[in-house]
């Protein structure tokens, strides 16, 4: 049985987790602004969203995206205070990186002095240029110039979920950020990734070392209320197979990043 003809249609590169779970985090905004959206991951390399809904398009979920406010809860904790985003009068609360008991505190990538509130505002304000042909493709430079007299030719480091990041650093040897470089991020991807995560986490597996994380990229039209334990391969459907990443430090540095995933074949797939 084939898959219905989707409203969005993005490319996806399944060896990229933050791409992964930005399609998570897609699928939830896009069902928060239009209920009854359904996903699904392509073998062409592409992420699928069908609605009812005519309006449900990739250029209007973006924008939508892009003027959204989002709330620090807890300012007494800039780093670590979970966040409200309100995206079309729909509030969605983003804490999974206090959550200890499931595994998302594990997968945080900032810390010290990094306000994931700041960064996330400044990744939701560049969605809204991106392609709507390629989202996940949109890079931009992006800067912090919440404070009179910051050097505004520094770009604000990312959460470090796209792992096309990572590349950059191994690629030059050392951490652009460390040495005041200002290199492009990706944005859609990692704005998309920080919903996403809400309520898709990957499996834990404590036996490698470093430790690492797999999901699973199902291949049947879902609902978000059903990635929770699709995502992470507690439920068996049909799939794409399953990705293992871990999050090594940067460079040294407290900040970790996602890096490439490996694909191991499923008995699902």
């Amino acid at each position: 049985m084939s898959n219905p003809t989707p409203n969005i249609t993005a490319p996806v590169d399944l060896t990229n987790p933050g791409q992964f779970f930005a399609c998570c985090g897609l699928l939830e905004l896009a069902d928060r602004l239009w209920p009854g959206v359904e996903g699904w991951f392509n073998s062409g390399g592409s992420f699928a969203l069908r609605s009812e809904h005519p309006e449900c398009k990739t250029l209007a979920l973006l924008k939508q995206l892009s003027v959204a406010e989002v709330k620090m809860i807890d300012p007494s904790e800039p780093a670590a205070s979970p966040m409200r985003l309100h995206l079309g009068g729909q509030p969605v609360l983003l804490n999974w990186w206090c959550d200890t008991t499931s595994g998302g505190s594990r997968l945080k990538t900032w810390a010290g002095r990094q306000c994931g509130h700041l960064i996330f505002s400044l990744m939701v304000k560049r969605v809204g240029s991106a392609d709507p042909a390629d989202p996940f493709g949109h890079s931009a430079q992006v800067f912090d110039k919440t404070k009179a007299g910051k050097d505004k030719d520094k770009t604000i480091s990312p959460f470090y979920f796209d792992a096309r990041r990572a590349g950059k650093s191994l690629d030059f040897g050392f951490s652009p950020d460390t040495q005041r470089m200002s290199i492009p991020e990706y944005p859609v991807v990692e704005a998309l990734a920080m919903v996403g995560l809400q309520r898709c986490r990957p499996r834990i597996d404590e036996s490698t070392t470093p430790m690492s994380f797999i999901y699973t990229a199902w291949s049947q039209p879902l609902g978000a209320l059903a990635l929770t334990g699709v995502a992470c391969g507690m439920v068996q459907v049909p799939a794409m197979g399953n990705f293992r990443f871990t999050r090594p430090s940067r460079g040294g540095d407290y900040t970790n990043m996602f890096t490439r995933a490996k694909r191991e074949r499923s008995s699902n797939a």
